[in-house]
Order: structure tokens, then sequence, then C-alpha cells
């Protein structure tokens, strides 16, 4: 449709005498709302400017966000009716220069009430409403802190004119104001005080009550059809502080009116964000290595300490950087949407006048002319948006920046909000460096218990020398750009990596031959995100420890040697299955299910416990770590080593441009590296030595269990509480804090048994003196247990992710390439439904064709298809299997891992058993190849991962049995199962 075929003329936009418009005036002369707004706050730089919109929908209007609020004047934008949901990204929303705050509404449609606040501006959350369903208003109010002063900030919303809100309005006003100088609320309280009746009469009364005024402002509401109200409403504490306030049409978004502040209260200026950045772009590959030949690096070698060496590598690989990609300032700026052309904003600002005169004139022939152009706007924004992103990535050839690209568009998980702004760094610091100290008399006697073990009669672990080709596999493995405090990065590393190899090289070396691991190695600088939304205390962030790029490549040389060691001699905990080669959640989830469903085959119980600690890895004992090395015979020198590696860290926390002091590391494996979960593996094995329980690890989720009969139960309890008190006495002589509260228990069993059990008599699951009440479900490992082993909630979990997750992309949909959407699904989608699906198989057929509907709603995902479309021809387009079959694959692919991968977890090769010639694990060329099929009393047993791989593997013809890879397996298996 072009431009002219709306017939948008300015003659339309001409007002009739007769329509209350001042007739000289055109509509198209009218300034936007950009432009309005700007007019307001011009002049009134000095003072902190607020908006507020009734949005109706922040997601269909974001065009007109980006457009209406480019100005650099307005301070804060206060949303009522946001229509955020969870799933949504805060990414895609974001306005160039804001940091968003949400409080969405979960449970119905629309509502939610949000806050844009610029983004240099501090600030701390002092209160949000909770979805309170159909009842109860909507708030959220927070704290923003000025030079000297602070004020409080909120938006409100009523959704209804029946909503009886003013008991807990006036019961937050009673708790909030009398606290802060400055007050501003802002909103939509739905109680028109146009009115003399006893909603608005209230709504005064508690103001005043409060010591609050509202602001005069006319009628801010304006729907056709309906007299016009004085909803939208500006609450301040102080009239003296008010320079200016009124309102504006807002048509883009609803048939609110904007209203606006301008509060005297100096905010602080923004300070531009300024990144020191290497050009590596612009830098001659060739010349560089040139110059790069040309320098006696042998200079490193002659250093009198590891220390010394590791600074003269720095300073000459710094030095030689400096001139091909010298440092430069790079200035953060907050470019607007590229594809918001001027022709989409003249397009918006005749959709908005033909509202306009909509709404004064709401005959059919307006509300037909401003339907129809604001289609064409949506469509042509759409249209824009779609050309862009398609140019982005068919244009770009590099992976990692196609990504990038994407997670701006608020692909992936939802991010939380920014950094934070005020905050004790040196606090932060602290928190995340802080460990449970124990007592030295404690630390004394079990060291003397661990030198007391017998050591092992297997040779002593020593260093091997480290090669180029050793250095070379581990530069390329670690594949993180980002830049420690040493200032050397991969990117400094890479384009040299065969001059610079020898000298690195010699420099592992000295430092395993002097015992000694380089000082600025041990450096850490942490990066604070958060875990939720709207953090407001210092354990609702995660440290993210970004150390030397050449300390990783280091550790992950020593890593293997060492774990190369550790298997031979088979001296880490057998079941222990977190960060081993030939493990995973997926292998310990089904080592777990399968004992669970063999006590069910001879008509047990299964009591299991999952076990939870308090920062286990942050509270790990030097010396205790040290000596439990030495008890698995590590050599004298290479614990000289390890001491080196471990005591003397230290970390500051960074945020934007912001340092905290530095601080000690007294205790706790390094965060960030390599060696750190093997280390912690070795640390936590002995913990189950004791144990007459069956359990299980993966790194430091331990969960204990037992089987039993109905009649043995309460007696098997009690053997499963001695187990959990050796478990506490064994923390505490090693310094591990447990966390009852947040360990689980539960009791699985066939239906027929668990109904029989009666709980109110069954003695408790007791953790260090914690009662732990049995659940009827729990999560393990990422997977839903329920008490008869159903996996009916594991299948609505993964629905309801499944739904969620196509919900946050469904808004790209129409924008992005097919391919694209395909390596989105593959990505994002199919992890989650795929996820240890191997462990969960006795689903019934309303299960299976629920998981079926899934796997379609990826591909309606993908091709656009509409709710009733037939997907067949395009699953076969995709080369997808039908869920059943696609399940059977990963059924097959672990259980050729499990049978023929060196590496493959013990626990789960012992069930397995080939008919005939016992060497048939390694004589793949034999040409039998048929599993026994275990033995069970039960159909449901005959479901299990055991006896239905076995089925499945029998069946295979020969071919694919003897493939002699897994890739070569896998495609074999794929175009056995495929349909011709």
């Amino acid at each position: 449709m072009s431009f002219q075929d709306i017939s948008l003329d300015d003659s339309f936009f001409s007002p009739s005498s007769s329509d209350g418009l001042n007739s000289s005036n055109s509509f198209y002369s009218l300034p936007s709302l950009n432009q309005t707004l700007d007019s307001h706050f011009s002049d009134l730089l000095k003072n902190f400017n607020i908006i507020h919109i009734n949005a109706q929908s922040i997601p269909a209007h974001y065009p007109d966000m980006l457009s209406s609020f480019d100005n650099k004047n307005i301070h804060a934008i206060l949303i009522s009716e946001s229509w955020f949901k969870p799933c949504l990204s805060s990414t895609s929303y974001a306005l160039p220069g804001f940091q968003l705050i949400r409080n969405d509404r979960i449970t119905r449609v629309g509502g939610g009430v949000a806050i844009y606040l610029r983004s240099h501006l501090p600030f701390t959350i002092i209160s949000m409403s909770t979805d309170q369903g159909t009842t109860g208003a909507e708030h959220l109010i927070i704290e923003v802190f000025f030079s000297g002063s602070k004020l409080l900030l909120g938006v409100f919303y009523n959704p209804s004119l029946t909503v009886d809100y003013f008991s807990s309005f006036e019961s937050l006003l009673d708790k909030y104001i009398p606290l802060y100088q400055h007050s501003i609320i802002m909103g939509d309280f739905n109680t028109c005080l146009l009115k003399n009746d006893s909603r608005s009469f209230r709504l005064k009364s508690i103001v005043q009550a409060a010591n609050l005024h509202i602001l005069p402002l006319s009628a801010t509401h304006f729907f056709p059809n309906c007299s016009p109200s004085l909803l939208d409403l500006i609450l301040v504490s102080s009239i003296d502080h008010v320079d200016k306030h009124g309102q504006c049409p807002a048509d883009a978004f609803s048939y609110h009116d904007l209203i606006y502040l301008s509060y005297k209260l100096r905010p602080p200026k923004p300070k531009s964000r300024i990144l020191l950045l290497r050009n590596f772009d612009g830098m001659d590959l060739d010349r560089l290595r040139d110059e790069a030949a040309k320098i006696d690096w042998n200079v490193v070698l002659t250093g009198a300490n590891i220390d010394e060496r590791v600074n003269s590598f720095n300073s000459l690989l710094i030095q030689l950087y400096d001139v091909h990609a010298p440092i430069r300032p790079v200035r953060i700026k907050h470019l607007p949407a590229p594809w918001l052309t001027q022709e989409i904003k003249n397009l918006q600002r005749k959709k908005n006048f033909a509202k306009a005169r909509y709404k004064f004139d709401n005959c059919n022939t307006n509300r037909d002319k401003y339907k129809k152009i604001r289609n064409h706007c949506n469509r042509l924004c759409r249209d824009k948006q779609r050309r862009y992103i398609h140019k982005s990535i068919l244009d770009e050839d590099n992976s990692g920046r196609v990504w990038k690209f994407l997670k701006s568009l608020g692909v992936g998980k939802a991010s939380q909000n920014s950094s934070p702004k005020n905050i004790d760094l040196n606090q932060l610091n602290q928190h995340f460096s802080s460990s449970y100290a124990i007592d030295e008399v404690t630390k004394i006697q079990t060291k003397t218990q661990i030198s007391a073990l017998p050591k092992s009669d297997n040779p002593a672990f020593i260093f091997s020398q480290i090669t180029d080709s050793d250095v070379k596999k581990s530069i390329v493995e670690v594949n993180s750009d980002a830049i420690s405090t040493d200032c050397i990065s991969r990117k400094m590393i890479i384009p040299i990596v065969d001059i610079l190899t020898p000298v690195i090289k010699s420099i592992f070396n000295y430092s395993i031959s002097s015992g000694n691991f380089p000082s600025s190695w041990k450096e850490a600088q942490i990066t604070p995100i958060p875990k939720k939304a709207n953090p407001s205390s210092f354990s609702d962030y995660r440290p993210i420890s970004i150390i030397p790029f050449l300390s990783k490549v280091f550790e992950r040389i020593v890593h293997r040697q060492l774990s190369i060691y550790l298997s031979r001699w088979s001296l880490l905990n057998s079941f222990q299955s977190g960060f081993r080669v030939g493990h995973s959640t997926t292998t310990a989830l089904v080592k777990i299910t399968e004992d669970i469903r063999l006590s069910m085959d001879k008509q047990h119980v299964t009591v299991l416990t999952l076990l939870d600690f308090s920062n286990a890895f942050n509270n790990v004992d030097f010396d205790l770590l040290l000596a439990i090395l030495a008890s698995l015979n590590i050599s004298p020198e290479v614990i000289d080593w390890f001491h080196s590696y471990l005591f003397g860290r230290r970390q500051r926390t960074r945020v934007d441009d912001s340092f905290s002091n530095w601080c000690t590391i007294n205790a706790g494996v390094p965060q960030g590296g390599v060696l750190s979960p093997l280390l912690f593996s070795i640390f936590i094995s002995s913990i189950t030595l004791q144990l007459s329980s069956r359990y299980h690890l993966y790194a430091d989720d331990l969960q204990v269990y037992e089987h039993a009969k109905l009649m043995d139960l309460p007696n098997t309890i009690g053997l499963l509480n001695k187990d959990l008190d050796l478990i506490v006495d064994w923390c505490k002589s090693y310094g591990l804090k447990v966390n009852p509260s947040k360990t689980k228990a539960i009791i699985i069993g066939s239906q027929k048994l668990v109904n029989l059990i009666d709980f109110s008599s069954l003695p408790g699951i007791i953790f260090d003196g914690t009662p732990v009440p049995y659940s009827d479900t729990v999560k393990n490992l990422g997977v839903t247990f329920d008490k008869f082993l159903s996996w009916a909630p594991q299948v609505s979990e993964v629905s309801r992710r499944m739904f969620a997750s196509v919900g946050s992309l469904r808004r790209l949909s129409n924008f992005l390439p097919i391919p694209t959407k395909i390596a989105l699904a593959q990505s994002l989608l199919l992890p989650i439904l795929d996820y240890a699906d191997t462990c969960y198989l006795n689903l019934n057929e309303e299960m299976l064709n629920k998981l079926e509907r899934i796997q379609n709603l990826c591909i309606r995902f993908i091709f656009g298809l509409r709710k009733y479309d037939h997907v067949s021809e395009y699953r076969e387009k995709l080369k997808w299997l039908p869920i059943r079959l696609r399940r059977n694959t990963h059924i097959l692919s672990l259980l050729y891992c499990i049978l023929f991968n060196p590496t493959s977890p013990t626990y789960l090769k012992e069930r397995f058993e080939f008919l005939g010639d016992n060497h048939c694990r390694s004589l793949r060329s034999d040409k039998n190849l048929t599993l026994k099929i275990p033995s069970h009393n039960t159909s449901f047993y005959s479901k299990s991962f055991s006896v239905e791989a076995v089925r499945l593997w029998n069946s295979l013809p020969l071919h694919i049995r003897s493939a002699q890879s897994i890739d070569k397996f896998k495609k074999l298996v794929k175009a056995h199962f495929f349909p011709p």
C-alpha cells in the first residue's frame, strides 16, 4: 500500500468549525509528543523531570515509545498498564539511556507498572505490589539518590473503578511518606476527581492525611462517547519544589493524557561512559607478526623468579600491541533504533493526529480513517524492522556477533536489571569473599585424621613437562575474550601464537619446576550479576570472576594431567558425576532413576533426600585440601605448587568504572578457575566414606537414598538419619555448612504402596536437627520427581518452560529469517524438550502426545504456522524425527557412549552385558554385539532405561551397532529411524 492510497493529505486534518477545535490550525501543524515534551522541559534542565503515561501495552506501542521519548531532558518515565509478562525480556523494550524497572502482572492479561529511569541515576526498590489476581491495585516505589538527598518515586495503577484500594494505599503512604523529605507519586487511580462522590472524597482525605498534595489538572481521560474524567494524578510532598506541571495528549498510546512534572531537585549529571579498547580491527597482521618475530623473547627467561618472568612477558606484549593496536577511548552512545526512520515518524504523527480528530469527532468516517492509517503505520514499522534485522543477520558472517545482535533484540534468557548503582562495592566484595571459618582445633584434628589415612600404593603424581602442542591446544580451548587485571587478552595471543608458544611454555614449565604460581595470575576481577529482577541485597548478586587468560590456559594443562592420574588410579569418588569427562547430570539422573525403578520392581519404596550446602565452593579450606591431595600420593613438589596456587589470592569488584578495594581470599577454590571444580570434587569425595546408604554426587549436590519394604520403612529412615548425622559431622570437621531449610525429602514407590503409608505416624527425616518434611514432588538436577515416578509434573514443567520460551521469541517470529529461527529453536527450545529425556521413559500416550505438541510448537514458530496447520511436511523439511523416535535416538546415543566410551561412568557401564564374548566392548568388529536384557518382574521396569535401551540396541542392524564413532552412530541411527 502506498502512502497516497490512504488519502492522507493535510485537508483530512483540517477540523471543521463545529468540532470544537481551533479551525485556524491544521492538525498536521501541531508538534509531535517528543517536541511538546522538549518545549516543556528545555528550560528546566536543572530539575528532575518526570512523566507518566497509561501505555496500554508497551510491547504494542514500542515504536511510539522510541520516537516519543527520545528526549535527554526526561529523567523518569512512569508507566501504568505496561502489559509486560515475565517471559518478555527488558532488552527487547529498552529505551536508549534508560534502565527499566518492572513489576509485571502475571495472572491476568494487561496491567503491570514500570519505571524507565535514567541509567546514571542510582536507585533502590522500596515496595512492589504482589499479583493479587482480580483484586487490588498495582504499584512500584523506588528510592532515587541525588547528591545529598533522596527522593521517593512511585507509580500507582488501580485497574478498575470498582476496586477498593484505599486501605492498602493509605497503609503504603503511612509507611513510607514520613521517611522522605521529597516524595512524588504519579499514576492512573481510576477515581475521577471531577466528581464529588465517596471515592474521590476518600482519596483526597488519604492524600491530605499523608501530607501530600494533588496537583491541579483538567480531565485526563477522553474515551469516545463517554464524559471526560480526571483519573491520572500527580501527588507531591512539597508544593514549593514544583516548578512546572501539566498534561498533553498521548494519542499514540491510549485515551489518557500524558501528565508531567518538573521538580526542583537537581539530579546528578550523567557521566559519559568511555571504554578503553584496543583497535584490533585496524591491525596490519603481517607487520605485527614481523615485529613480534624480531623481539628477543628470551629476555623473559632471564627473570629471577616467576613473577619477574610473567611481568617481563606482559610488558613486551603490551608494548608490541601499543604500537599495532593502540588503546583508544570509545564513548558508549545510546543510539536510536536504526529502523525508526523519518518516514515512520512522519506517519506516526499523522496517525496520532487522526486519533485526535476521532476523539473530538467520533464519527464512523474519522474512526475508519484513523484505523486505516494506524494499520498502515504498524505495517510499515514491522516491514522496516524486518528488513533491518534480516540485513543485520544475513550480512554478518561471524556467528558470535550474530548471537550478540540477537541478544540485543531480547533473544535468550530475560536479562535482569543492569549492574547496581547504589551499592557499597567494598561491602559487596567482602560478601563475595566471605567464608565459613573453621576453628584451628577442629582443623588440626581433621588434618591428623587425613594424614592417618592409608596412602594409596599408586605411583606419586608429578608434573610432566609441558610441550608446545599442550600450550596451543589449551589456548584454542579457552575461548573467553574477557580481559582481567593483567590487561592481556586472548586477542593478543592468537594472532602471534606460533611466536609466543615457546616462551609461554617456558613460563609454565618454570612455574611447575619452581613450585610457584605467578602472583598476577592470582588476582580476580569480579562483576556482580543480578540473580533476579530488582535485587535488594548482596545475596541477590552472583559474582562472575574474570581471571587472566594465560592463567586459564595454564590451569587447563594442569587439569588435564591431574585428571588422567586420578582417573587411571580411580581416586575420585565413583559416584561423583560433576565436571568429569563422560559424566553429566543425565548420567547421574539415569543412575538414580534406574535404582528407584529396580526397587519398585521388587515391591520396595525409596526414601530420597536432596541435601543442600551453603556456598560450598567458597568454604573449601586450603590446608585441608592440600592434606587431602597429599593423601592421594600427590608428590611434595606438586603440593608446593598447589600451595602457591591457592594462597595469596585477592579480588576486587568492579561496576562500570568503579572498583572496590582489594580483598584477600582466605578460603574457597578460586572462582572462575579451570581447576576449581576438580579440586572441589577431590575435597568433598570423602564425605560419603562412612555412609551405609546409597548416594550420588554432582559437584556439591549430594543426594542420599535407600530402598525398603513398607514394613521396614521406619527402620530404614532411622538408618538414613544416622547417615545424615555423619554428613553433618563431616561438614563440621571440614568447614562446610549445611542448609537444612533447602534440603528436600520424598518417598517414591508405586501408587499402591505409597498410598498405604501412614505419614502421620512415620518417622521424619532430620538434618542437622531440623525436620525435613516429605514432599510430593522435588526438583532433582533440573528434573521433577514425583512420589509415583509418573513424570506428569516433569512433562508439565517442560510444557510450561517451552511455551514461555516460544512466547518470548514469538514477538520476533515475523522479523527473523527461517535459518535463524531454526538455529534459535535448536539452541534455545529443543534443549528444554531433550534435557534428561532418557530418564523419564515410562510415559503414557497422553504425555507423549503432549511432548509431540510441544515439538510441533517449535515447528510452528520456525515456519510461522497457525495453530491448526499440519506440521508433518515441515518436520520432514527440518529432518526432525517424531518425538517417540527422537527420544529413541537419545537412548541409543547414550547407550553407545556407555558401552564404548572409556570415560563413561562405571555405575552405568556395569548394568550392561554382551552375549557371548566378554571382550565385545572393545572389539566392535566382532559380530556378536547383542546385549542381554536385564531380568525384571514388572511391566513398570520394562520401560526403564536399562531394558528399553537394550531392546532398541538389539533391534538395530549390525552395521549400525558396529559404528566406529559416536558421530557416525548418530547419523546411522537417524537414517534408520527417519521415514523414507
